[in-house]
């Protein structure tokens, strides 16, 4: 996304001052940084910057500050992101150019600790591990985030509610991760059509994601802001 926000601006830009003057005032056009995160790689600090969506996020509402979510596993990730490609390409009515994706994600790896870290794939949160993770709903979930951001938990591990055996993050606190550390990038390429979402780079295994594996028994990938 960065590289063609930049793209995008050249084309009404004459020269390399003019360029990063415009990058400044749309820079500070936006939310500021969430204080603790500035040393932080730009693409780990940006989810504290903005608030969730209309609908909120999985432990975030609508008026508390943004949330980093992440993956314990690259399978994971890769898997929450396929779910938003098929979303995304279901909402045109013709699908043109959207019939098959091709495209590039950068998966970035780094640590998190945190002297507040909660863990609700242990007893006891375990036992309500299907209203937490509710594919359809954020209610239960927004509720206990809540809970967990006032009891000053930093970040917390949760079930993933698309893959069955992944673990998912979700940081509230941007010291969790140590911004002295460049997290490693690895770039991957996707396709994705209606069936499949193949995700591949060189020198590594390559990884699929079925539709069939995330849709519920309508054939429709539920999600709560739908």
């Amino acid at each position: 996304m960065e590289n063609q926000e930049q793209a995008a601006t050249r084309r009404i830009t004459r020269s390399a001052q003019a360029q990063s003057r415009l990058e400044q005032l749309l820079d500070a056009s936006k939310p500021p940084y969430m204080p603790g995160s500035e040393k932080l790689h730009w693409l780990l600090k940006t989810p504290f910057r903005y608030p969730p969506l209309r609908h909120g996020s999985r432990f975030g509402s609508a008026m508390q500050p943004g949330i980093l979510y992440a993956s314990r596993q690259l399978a994971t990730a890769m898997t929450e992101s396929a779910v938003y490609l098929w979303l995304f390409r279901a909402a045109p009515t013709r699908l043109g150019p959207l019939e098959r994706i091709c495209d590039g994600r950068t998966a970035l790896h780094f640590n998190v600790a945190h002297p507040r870290m909660g863990d609700l794939t242990s007893s006891p949160a375990r036992d309500y591990r299907q209203r937490i993770c509710d594919p359809a709903s954020y209610a239960f979930s927004q509720t206990l985030g809540a809970a967990l951001r006032e009891a000053g938990v930093g970040a917390f591990w949760f079930y993933s509610a698309r893959a069955a055996a992944g673990v998912n993050c979700a940081v509230t606190d941007p010291a969790a991760i140590d911004g002295s550390a460049q997290p490693r990038q690895e770039h991957w390429r996707l396709q994705l059509d209606a069936d499949t979402c193949w995700w591949g780079r060189p020198g590594r295994p390559s990884f699929e994601v079925h539709y069939s594996s995330v849709a519920d028994a309508s054939g429709k990938i539920p999600h709560p802001a739908l």
